[in-house]
């Protein structure tokens, strides 16, 4: 991927990129070598060359074969220091942790095991608890997050996201998620409720979900290719044109939509072939990932090419050239392993990057 800071200097000089950048994709694509004994860590990155911005990353820990190493102090790539790290973290299961300072909540608190798992999820991997909270404990959980945080209530939050295993079923999801909204409320929050899933998609649960307050849906797309093989049914049941139908209708009732996408797991053709059809049915700028192998059996789902920092910055200019029309833009404490951080389509991103 990355051979040395030199080669990531040339390459950026190459691709008219900033250095920062393609070290990012380079790290969340390739995970690092590691002396900690976890196979997946969160943690606080200062790149020297940005010291005065911290990022937040989750990576892969483990791989042998990856040109970054990573300890409790810092961050090299082939043996030459690129940045510190602390704050380091087992990226266990959490009922809640905050994301933009404390204006945005995201929320696991529906029991993870429910979910079967596509095979880029790391849930299996984590010999974490699995947090569920009953609907007569959300008030309570979301005043003692409050109160935890120094706020009085969560009435300065903007968006508490539902981010979790899996709901099964459409009527049980939107069961779930009256029971956030109402918890939201009795703690002086309005803000949007932010949902990831794909289980949202009819019309009548869309009505449902416009009638929960300012509301997002984030569909969760994923890939295009080798759906079956790749994603759990429930994702893998729908069609690149019924996930943009159920956008559609999403967009049609004034919900905030967008999808998650994983960068690797599609030739580019394929990839931009589906997603120029997403782009008129998005309202905030998509969740494009880097796709993170955490081992060798996951690294058999790589697109071929996918392997090389080339591949990645060519997709990069793709998305770029699909989406900068819109005026929609990447901020990076939406997504940790986004191919922007500092850049987009050669203009500078303003703003928190945790």
């Amino acid at each position: 991927m990355l051979e040395s800071v030199r080669h990531l200097d040339q390459v950026a000089r190459e691709w008219n990129v900033n250095p920062e950048d393609v070290l990012l994709i380079a790290l969340n694509a390739s995970g690092a070598r590691s002396p900690l004994t976890k196979p997946r860590m969160r943690f606080r990155l200062r790149l020297d060359s940005r010291p005065d911005t911290p990022l937040f990353l989750i990576l892969s820990l483990g791989r042998e074969d990856s040109p970054f190493e990573l300890d409790e102090y810092e961050l090299r790539l082939n043996g030459e220091k690129v940045g510190e790290v602390d704050g380091i973290e087992d990226d266990d299961a959490v009922l809640g942790y905050w994301r933009n300072g404390t204006k945005m909540l995201t929320l696991n608190s529906n029991a993870r095991s429910q979910c079967t798992g596509c095979v880029f999820c790391p849930n299996t991997l984590e010999d974490a608890s699995d947090p569920k909270i009953k609907a007569l404990d959300l008030p309570g959980y979301l005043g003692a997050l409050a109160v935890n945080s120094g706020m009085e209530d969560l009435s300065a939050v903007e968006t508490v996201t539902v981010c979790t295993g899996c709901f099964l079923y459409e009527h049980l999801a939107l069961d779930h998620l009256a029971e956030v909204r109402a918890a939201m409320g009795h703690n002086g929050c309005t803000g949007t409720l932010h949902f990831l899933s794909s289980v949202l998609s009819s019309n009548e649960g869309m009505d449902a979900a416009a009638g929960l307050g300012p509301f997002h849906l984030t569909l969760t797309a994923e890939c295009f290719t080798e759906r079956r093989q790749i994603l759990k049914e429930s994702k893998a049941k729908l069609t690149p044109a019924e996930m943009t139908a159920a956008l559609g209708r999403a967009k049609q009732r004034g919900i905030t939509t967008d999808f998650t996408y994983i960068v690797g797991l599609d030739p580019i053709e394929d990839a931009i072939g589906h997603l120029k059809d997403f782009v008129p049915v998005t309202t905030a700028f998509p969740r494009f990932q880097t796709y993170q192998a955490h081992n060798a059996f996951m690294d058999v789902y790589r697109t071929p090419g996918s392997d090389t920092i080339e591949w990645h910055l060519a997709m990069r200019r793709h998305l770029e050239e699909l989406f900068a029309p819109t005026g929609l833009r990447p901020q990076w404490w939406q997504n940790y392993r986004s191919p922007w951080c500092f850049t987009f389509a050669g203009q500078e991103l303003t703003g928190v990057k945790i």
